[in-house]
């Protein structure tokens, strides 16, 4: 027990964490101790972590918290890697947030870590109420020194950042890309590191938190990676199945890989490097030019169903050099405005007399026949076509070839039953 605040009975913690509340408390003086009340230390079960709830005024939310909290700091390294998502003021619901900041509402139950150990200047970590502290940033100087409910928790660990942040961001349904990202910053800095390596990332960027036109997610870096290696490890004459990685879970295929991967691995870095300068070919044709340069066409490279299937296919051809030239070489079969992809030509493919009028094409989704189909176009460009490059004719004649394929699968899978 100290003077300031309450241990429940029952309850021992540790000694650093007892020390960091105490400096918390003599440093801030919450709205209770200025009144005279003792807080509370509170015992979160789940997470083993301690915490207290108290009150703060909105000067000092501002001058202290900081919204670029982070599981890598490290004092070594110039940049932090935001753990929460990213702040969006375009959305109604933070315009409306916006309003009530500057008439005065007191919001509750933000979430803070007290943690001096990066940007020491700004002590408060918030893992949950971001975009409420940024209304009340920009409500101070008309409304004053608002007081504002916060859970200030003290000396977590990187597992319980991750479960704090990700729990008090689920509460706001925070998109899955971001609780990818938070899970992979627990596993580690590889991923990322590799991104930043390859250039899909660039120098100190992270993954974006939601779909974007340039930065991948963490669920297509991990979805080119499980398909390169399921790629590499393919019998030549099996029927091949791309997959796409689960997002907003574990995907237990990805972690069972993780383990393994040698990340220096030169085929790895050329695969990488390679996607990368399809990525930017891609989207630099499109935009450049004054027709059919829709959002969709420029970032086709990050559709999952090609992320999966050329991923596939690049492992795949790692034992043949030729058709691996050729399936790296896309970005240089054509000149802008033409686009490696030829979106457009994927966007009418189609089977006639099967696919319906609402088909939208080859990449767009990222059902199992649907990664099948996108597979066999590379296959087709890179072994089977006179000239290099996507058609429409290569198109339609993948989706043809792969749909005789998957017929003589499923008709021998049948026959195997007999």
């Amino acid at each position: 027990m100290s003077e300031s605040f309450i241990t429940p009975s029952g309850l021992a913690p540790k000694l650093t964490i007892t020390k960091k509340a105490k400096e918390f408390l003599d440093n801030f003086k919450p709205y209770e101790i200025k009144n005279g009340i003792q807080l509370l230390l509170y015992f979160d079960e789940k997470s083993g972590s301690y915490y207290f709830i108290c009150h703060l005024d909105s000067a000092t939310l501002v001058s202290n918290c900081d919204l670029e909290a982070s599981i890598d700091a490290d004092e070594d390294e110039d940049v932090i890697y935001k753990l929460n998502r990213d702040i969006i003021e375009d959305e109604t619901a933070y315009k409306n947030m916006e309003e009530d900041a500057f008439k005065g509402r007191s919001f509750e139950d933000m979430v803070f870590e007290y943690d001096t150990s990066y940007n020491s200047n700004k002590p408060l970590k918030v893992y949950g109420g971001q975009h409420r502290i940024r209304a009340i940033s920009k409500a101070l100087e008309q409304k004053g020194k608002v007081v504002h409910g916060v859970r200030v928790y003290f000396d977590l660990s990187r597992e319980q950042k991750v479960e704090i942040a990700t729990v008090n961001n689920t509460s706001i349904v925070v998109p899955n890309d971001l609780l990818d990202r938070m899970r992979e910053q627990l596993l580690g800095s590889e991923l990322r590191d590799w991104c930043q390596t390859i250039g899909l990332l660039g120098v100190r960027e992270d993954f974006s938190d939601r779909k974007s036109p340039d930065a991948p997610t963490v669920r297509i870096a991990r979805t080119l990676l499980v398909n390169f290696y399921m790629g590499m490890n393919a019998q030549k004459d099996s029927f091949h199945q791309p997959v796409v990685c689960k997002s907003g879970g574990i995907d237990e295929d990805y972690i069972d890989m993780r383990g393994k991967i040698n990340w220096t691995d030169k085929h790895l870095i050329k695969m990488g490097e390679q996607f990368a300068r399809l990525h930017k070919s891609q989207r630099e044709s499109v935009s450049n030019r004054e027709e059919n340069n829709f959002a969709e066409f420029a970032r086709k490279t990050l559709s999952l169903s090609v992320v999966a299937s050329w991923a596939y296919a690049a492992g795949l051809f790692i034992k043949n050099s030729e058709y691996l030239k050729n399936h790296y070489a896309l970005p240089d079969v054509v000149t802008p405005p033409n686009d490696p992809l030829n979106a457009k030509a994927l966007s009418i493919a189609r089977l006639k007399g099967t696919d319906p009028d609402t088909y939208r094409g080859l990449g767009t989704r990222s059902s199992p026949r649907e990664l099948g189909r996108m597979l066999e176009v590379f296959l087709v460009q890179a072994t089977k076509a006179s000239k290099r490059g996507i058609t429409k004719q290569l198109a339609n004649a993948a989706i043809q070839s792969y749909e005789a394929k998957r017929a003589t699968y499923e008709a021998d899978k049948a026959l195997g039953k007999i």
